[in-house]
């Protein structure tokens, strides 16, 4: 049985169950993630790009060799941006192994030639981040809520601690993944990004609410004003892990 938990803004956060499943700790999972926004203008033959590279020899050379998790996910109020591929690895090292591999196939190189083909490459960007904190297994979830934003330099650990704070108080309002990343690099939009994760939209938008009307989260807003800036939110919702099947 999974306790309910809830995650609004923070830095680089994360929750993971417990033995007696009545506490939640908050710790980094040390994931790093390559967060590719794109601008779909051809969603079958894009989809096709992807299918087509995802059986390939070398994309089951990078899965192998690097352990890399590959996810397409549909994104609504992200400006321009109608998708991104989350490309995540367990740390920088198998980051770097898989980007080589990555970098040294032509079906590689093809795949990029078809996705600039049916997206609209002008609005095409990514960043990179790292896992600050987070809780609970993201990948069993469907649909989240992303929140991006600027930290003021020099109060990263101030802002940490303000949203463990409230995070550790509010257990019991979700029963979705949540989690901190640190935008470590392609940080022009923002610096720091937040997740809460659901089964459904609906479940997921009973938890924020609920969030919302506790003194903890009313605490940690007037606590962080000052730090945080330029936050905008997002509507994540799954489409497809790439597995090689």
């Amino acid at each position: 049985m999974f306790i309910k938990n809830f995650i609004s803004l923070s830095l680089i956060l994360s929750f993971s169950l417990i033995a007696d499943d009545h506490s939640v700790k908050i710790e980094s999972d040390g994931t790093v993630g390559e967060f590719n926004y794109v601008t779909v203008t051809d969603p079958i033959n894009f989809m096709m790009a992807l299918d087509e590279f995802d059986k390939s020899e070398c994309g089951n050379k990078w899965r192998d060799e690097s352990n890399v998790n590959v996810s397409l996910w549909a994104l609504r109020g992200s400006g321009s941006s109608t998708h991104f591929i989350l490309v995540s690895y367990e740390n920088w090292d198998l980051l770097e192994k898989g980007r080589t591999i990555f970098s040294s196939c032509k079906e590689s190189a093809d795949m990029l030639v078809k996705i600039s083909n049916t997206t609209d490459v002008s609005k095409s960007w990514n960043w990179v981040t790292q896992n600050v904190l987070s809780g609970r297994t993201w990948q069993t979830n469907t649909s989240f809520a992303k929140f991006n934003f600027q930290v003021a330099r020099g109060k990263e650990a101030e802002y940490a601690k303000a949203w463990k704070s409230m995070m550790s108080d509010q257990v019991d309002n979700t029963s979705g993944s949540f989690g901190l990343n640190a935008v470590a690099y392609g940080n022009r939009y923002a610096n720091h990004m937040v997740y809460i994760g659901a089964n459904s939209v609906s479940e997921l938008n009973d938890s924020i609410a609920k969030i919302r009307t506790t003194k903890s989260y009313k605490d940690y807003t007037a606590d962080t004003l000052d730090i945080i800036s330029n936050v905008s939110s997002e509507m994540v919702q799954f489409v497809k892990f790439y597995t090689g099947e």
